[in-house]
């Protein structure tokens, strides 16, 4: 290992996890953890009981953006108090203003509170706005976070939390393939051909071909063969390639502006510094089953054992 890595034991092998930047949630087979980004614990091994959930995702109150000029330094965006939630109680307070987690379970969206307690829940496959993939049948989808925001992304459609038990209006995605969040903007990639979408304007990936896809530092990367493709998230134009020795990989996240990826190891990247892709080796012998930005932090959920390595940045 290149880097002083973090193993710590989960108690069950983590389905989904998410984090705000601060606290990472671990659940599975309906029961949740709570911990630092760090590592240590917050709730005193107390799990909480709740939906087995397929998919979980989590923002902070506050969110790094960058600023609309390219090169400026990112500013701080408030996220609204009726978005943001009830405060965190107990060992999980920490002031005034607090994000949103939430996961989908059942066919719903469920929305948490800091332990993963369930706090309110909006149903997918009911209401005036059911039709399409995403509402009709049960739910196959997934929560994704990013910019400050939460979508529930299903088969061909997406819908936006907007608030604890209300979701936006539905948002049509033809042969969604990729899709990742920059706030109340998808970008996203189709089954039916080679264009990334969301963003300005329609840009030409050349392949169909594609790993995972988030926005970090101004712009939108989609892993490839041999690399990443780069998109301005301000003026929609293509950057420059950023070659790779493996791709696609089928993760990619974004830790205070610090690119992060892999399969089985990692590679980071500070588009800022303009520093060398640098390669994390952390001697797996299985591929990772997730991996999650958590601040300055980088976990990484291995598939062979409820583990997880926690990575500093």
């Amino acid at each position: 290992m290149d880097v002083a890595v973090t193993n710590i034991d989960l108690p069950w092998p983590a389905r989904v996890a998410a984090s705000d930047g601060t606290t990472v949630w671990c659940s599975a087979a309906g029961r949740m953890r709570v911990y630092t980004a760090s590592g240590a614990p917050l709730d005193g091994g107390e799990a909480v009981r709740l939906p087995e959930l397929s998919s979980l995702a989590a923002v902070p109150a506050t969110v790094p953006r960058t600023a609309g000029v390219p090169g400026t330094l990112p500013e701080t965006v408030v996220v609204p108090r009726t978005f943001a939630g009830p405060p965190h109680l107990g060992s999980l307070s920490g002031g005034p203003l607090r994000g949103t987690l939430a996961g989908t379970a059942q066919g719903c969206v469920h929305w948490l509170d800091p332990a993963g307690a369930p706090l309110a829940t909006a149903p997918l496959s009911t209401g005036p706005l059911s039709t399409g993939p995403l509402s009709t049948g049960p739910f196959d989808g997934r929560v994704l976070a990013g910019g400050g925001e939460i979508w529930a992304v299903g088969v061909e459609r997406a819908r936006r939390l907007t608030a604890p038990g209300d979701l936006g209006e539905p948002v049509e995605l033809p042969g969604l393939d990729r899709c990742a969040v920059e706030g109340e903007r998808l970008w996203w990639t189709s089954k039916r051909d080679t264009l990334v979408r969301g963003g300005p304007r329609e840009v030409d990936l050349w392949t169909r071909e594609r790993g995972g896809m988030t926005v970090c530092a101004g712009s939108l990367w989609i892993s490839v063969a041999g690399g990443l493709e780069r998109v301005s998230a301000w003026s929609g134009e293509p950057r420059r390639f950023v070659k790779l020795p493996k791709g696609p990989v089928p993760f990619l996240v974004c830790a205070n502006g610090v690119l992060a990826g892999g399969e089985r190891d990692l590679f980071v990247l500070d588009p800022a510094a303009g520093a060398a892709v640098r390669v994390i080796r952390l001697g797996l012998k299985t591929r990772l089953a997730m991996v999650v930005a958590a601040g300055k932090h980088i976990w990484a959920f291995p598939a062979d054992r409820p583990q997880a390595l926690i990575v500093p940045l």
